[in-house]
C-alpha cells in the first residue's frame, strides 16, 4: 500500500503536504498549488486516497475539502517517513496569515480545519489594513474557492470574550484552529510545519 501511495512525486508531494498539516482542510485548487499535482493525477489520487480511507472530507456550499484522516492504520508509518523529507511542504494559507504583522492573532479556522459549521474561517486580533485584509482574502478565496467569512476583534474584545467565556470564541478555539500568528501569546501556536 505505502508503494501505491508514494508512486510518484507529486503523489508523495500530496501526501507530504497532507501528513505535514493534519489539521488543516484543503481545497482541490489549494492542494493542486501546493503539491504541484497535475488535475487528472491528482482527481484521480484524491479518489484512490479517498476508497483506502486516508482521507476526510467535508463540504461547504458544494466545495469539497480535504484532510488527513489520522485514524489511518499506516499514519504513523508515514509521519516517520515524513522526518526523514529534508522540504516539508509548506502550508500557504498559513504562511500568508502571518504576513498579517499588524494583528495580534490571527488562526484559521471554519472550512480549513475541516469544521464548516463554525461561524467563521478567519479570526482577527488587532488591528488589519483595509489593504493588507483585502489581499490576504483574495489568496483565500481563491484557495478556499468560495467565500471567506472572518471576524476582527480588538485586543480588548478578545480578551473581554475570553474572560466571559463567549461561545463564539470558544468555538473556534476549542476546535482546533491553526493558529498562524500569536503575539498575545494565549496559547502556545500551532507551528506552520508539521513539529517533530
Amino acid at each position: 500500500m505505502l508503494s501505491q501511495l508514494l508512486s510518484s512525486k507529486p503523489k508523495t508531494n500530496l501526501i507530504n503536504l497532507l501528513l505535514a498539516h493534519p489539521q488543516r482542510s484543503f481545497s482541490f485548487t489549494e492542494l493542486k498549488q501546493s503539491s504541484g499535482c497535475p488535475n487528472p493525477l491528482l482527481k484521480s489520487t484524491l479518489k484512490e486516497l479517498g476508497k483506502m480511507d486516508f482521507l476526510t472530507v467535508t463540504v461547504k456550499n458544494r466545495v469539497k475539502y480535504y484532510q488527513m484522516n489520522r485514524h489511518f492504520p499506516l499514519y504513523p508509518e508515514l509521519l516517520n517517513l515524513l522526518r526523514k523529507v529534508k522540504k516539508v511542504p509548506v502550508d500557504i494559507l498559513a504562511k500568508q496569515a502571518a504576513t498579517l504583522r499588524d494583528c495580534k492573532f490571527v488562526a484559521l479556522t471554519g472550512m480549513f480545519v475541516g469544521r464548516p459549521r463554525i461561524e467563521t474561517d478567519v479570526l482577527l486580533v488587532g488591528k488589519v489594513g483595509p489593504k493588507k485584509l483585502k489581499s490576504f482574502l483574495k489568496i483565500a478565496e481563491k484557495l478556499a474557492e468560495q467565500q471567506v467569512s472572518y471576524t476582527i476583534f480588538s485586543t480588548q474584545e478578545f480578551e473581554y470574550r475570553k474572560i466571559m467565556n463567549d461561545r463564539f470564541l470558544k468555538n473556534v478555539l476549542e476546535n482546533n484552529p491553526i493558529i498562524a500568528l500569536d503575539k498575545l501569546k494565549h496559547r502556545s501556536p500551532v507551528k506552520l510545519s508539521y513539529k517533530f
